[in-house]
This record gives C-alpha cells, sequence and structure tokens, in this order.
C-alpha cells in the first residue's frame, strides 16, 4: 500500500500543474500555500483487501488567513488542526458530479489508466476551487450573499462558519454587516436552542469573540 500511494504522491508532484504544491504526510495532503492563502487536496486512502486495492477519497479545500488567524486564540481545537483546516471544502461530486473514489490495484495493473483520470480530475477540481474562491469579495458573494438572497440557508452545524462568514462581511461590506450579523446570529441561537455542541461551545463568549473580531481584523 505504501509503495502504491508514494508512487502516486511522485507521480502528481512531478507533473508541472503542482509545481508550487507541497506533500503533508500526516494527513496525505497536497498543499499550496502563500502567506495569504492556502490551496489544498486531501487524498485520504484505505485498503479494500477483498479486491488487492487502495481506494482513494478526494477532498478539495481554500483557506484565507485573515478569516481565521484571529480565532485562534478562542477556538478548542489544537493549534495544529486550526491553522491544517480549510474555510471551504468540497469533494469530488459537489464540485462536477463525479465520483468520490477512486480505486487503484496494488500490482499497478491499471494504474496509467487511474492515473488518466486522477490528474485531471484533480486538477480540473482545485481549479474550480481557486477560481470559486479566488478573492474574498468571490467567497463572499458564495456563501453570505446567496443567503441573504434567499437562495440557501447558512449551515445547520458546526460554528466556525458563523464566525468566519462574520468576518467576511466585516471586511468585504461594511454597510450590510449590521444585517449579516443579525442574521447569523439569529442562526446561532436556532443551532444553540437544538444544543448543537459546537455552539454551545462558544455561546457564552459570542460577545467577547465578536468584539475581539470588529476591533482587529483589517485588511
Amino acid at each position: 500500500m505504501k509503495k502504491l500511494f508514494e508512487t502516486i504522491i511522485a507521480d502528481i508532484l512531478s507533473d508541472s500543474f503542482f509545481s508550487e504544491y507541497k506533500f503533508r504526510r500526516s494527513d496525505n495532503t497536497l498543499y499550496c500555500r502563500t502567506k495569504e492563502e492556502t490551496l489544498s487536496i486531501q487524498l485520504d486512502h484505505w485498503r479494500d483487501d477483498s479486491i488487492d486495492s487502495t481506494n482513494i477519497y478526494f477532498v478539495y479545500g481554500k483557506r484565507f488567513e485573515i478569516l481565521t488567524k484571529w480565532f485562534e486564540k478562542f477556538s478548542f481545537m489544537t493549534l495544529q488542526d486550526q491553522r491544517r483546516n480549510s474555510n471551504v471544502i468540497f469533494n469530488n461530486k459537489m464540485l462536477n458530479n463525479k465520483e468520490n473514489e477512486l480505486t487503484l490495484r496494488y500490482d499497478f495493473s491499471d494504474y496509467k489508466e487511474k492515473m488518466d483520470i486522477l490528474l485531471p480530475l484533480i486538477k480540473e477540481n482545485i481549479s474550480i476551487v481557486a477560481k470559486k474562491y479566488a478573492t474574498l469579495e468571490d467567497y463572499y458573494k458564495e456563501d453570505v450573499v446567496s443567503v441573504m438572497n434567499g437562495e440557501k440557508e447558512f449551515p445547520d452545524g458546526g460554528a466556525n462558519w458563523a464566525f468566519i462568514d462574520l468576518t467576511l462581511a466585516y471586511l468585504v461590506d461594511r454597510d450590510n454587516y449590521p444585517k449579516v450579523k443579525e442574521k447569523i446570529l439569529e442562526r446561532i441561537e436556532w443551532m444553540y436552542d437544538r444544543e448543537e455542541p459546537n455552539i454551545v461551545e462558544y455561546y457564552g463568549r459570542l460577545d467577547e469573540i465578536i468584539s475581539y473580531m470588529e476591533d482587529n481584523v483589517k485588511l
């Protein structure tokens, strides 16, 4: 299994498209990082002995440091986990309706065939993420304006999204920030009433957390 997966990673990194990418072995993630942002492709994989193969599941992400760096002092997660987390994540199905998993045999009998699928697939999908979330303004339109316009709803679980979206509105659309803040706080109350554990973790410090963001986050 190790030899096959290491060969896959080596061949990906040898492609010129990934010349700026590095591989983080601890969580099987390819990433391209600048001071301001990170694009990532996680290749979660596991062995299937029944067919002598490995299955790979792809997760694509984008992270803006300005949206999450300020929150490190409040998060209950480890600093390492915080800095590895993306602001947005997608799988193949979400991006282009392709299968989320790809299977490669250990004897390399289907290696060329499957790599001819894998390489174009991850290039296409990380390019979609990079374009869709190229700027903070793009992110704001995609994830906040669409909710304010009634096209979709804020998430019904987790907590990080709320602080990220508040920060986006504060940085990108200050005039409408009070309306966005009110809408997000309504969602937080709704989740708190349903005992969403991540919201419960932060609920008692909401005023402190949001005030800190408003006082300290600047472009």
